[in-house]
């Protein structure tokens, strides 16, 4: 009889801790489905604002044809929606693929540890440089006598105070998580700098803008490469455009 007891107390000891190790399974399947369906209420939100910027870059011409908004107004929000569209664009194919938002904004150079001295310092050198290259480019127009006019005041001259405000603070960060956090791993530095050139030309009709913004992409992109952070090329694209609006309203 007293060799029978130890097995009970066994046995007792093993039906508890099934119990334990059941509990514990049950909390993290339902630890898992929590998070599926965070990831997957977080992917929808970000199709759904892809779509809608989409619709708003066209949306906004349709309202001028309409006689509800101005020019200036069309097209300071179809620009508006053009510039969320990339990084919408970013998000959603990259959630489409199986990855977290974590994931994505450790990839794309915005985690908190890419934010540094390191990085801030890469991003003053970037501003000098294309401060060096507008100096250059009037020079050359002066020894040459060949002009490289800009259209930019033209373009933006008449557009609403908002767009400017969004010109500094929201369109650096979209452009850069395209063209240089999305792209530059892809595509390589100098294919990512020439689309992003193109686009300014596109955009402004412009050789200067196009040379500027081509150089501009190179240096960025060989900085990401270098620093891993996206936040070295966001604020020497910040201070570009604080410095070319200033030029613009001045």
């Amino acid at each position: 009889m007293a060799s029978k007891v130890p097995k009970k107390r066994a046995s007792s000891k093993t039906k508890a801790s099934r119990r334990s190790t059941n509990k514990k399974a049950l909390r993290q399947k339902a630890k898992r489905i929590t998070q599926i369906q965070e990831k997957g209420w977080i992917r929808y939100t970000f199709y759904l604002l892809f779509l809608a910027s989409i619709v708003s870059i066209f949306f906004a011409p349709y309202l001028y044809t309409m006689g509800i908004i101005s020019l200036n107004t069309a097209n300071a929000d179809s620009s508006i929606g053009l510039s969320l569209f990339f990084p919408l664009v970013v998000f959603s194919y990259l959630m489409a693929k199986g990855k977290n938002l974590k994931q994505i904004i450790v990839d794309l150079g915005l985690s908190r540890s890419a934010m540094n001295w390191r990085a801030l310092g890469y991003g003053i050198i970037v501003f000098l440089a294309i401060v060096l290259l507008e100096f250059g480019i009037g020079a050359f127009e002066t020894v040459t006598h060949i002009p490289l006019p800009t259209n930019v005041k033209a373009l933006l001259g008449g557009l609403p105070a908002y767009f400017f405000a969004f010109a500094v603070i929201v369109a650096p960060i979209d452009e850069e998580i395209l063209f240089r956090g999305f792209l530059v791993p892809r595509i390589g530095i100098i294919l990512s700098a020439l689309i992003f050139g193109i686009l300014h030309f596109l955009s402004y009709a412009s050789v200067s803008e196009f040379i500027a913004a081509f150089v501009f992409g190179l240096i960025a992109g060989y900085v990401f490469k270098r620093t891993k952070s996206l936040y070295a090329t966001i604020i020497p694209h910040v201070l570009v455009n604080v410095l070319g609006i200033l030029a613009l309203l001045l």
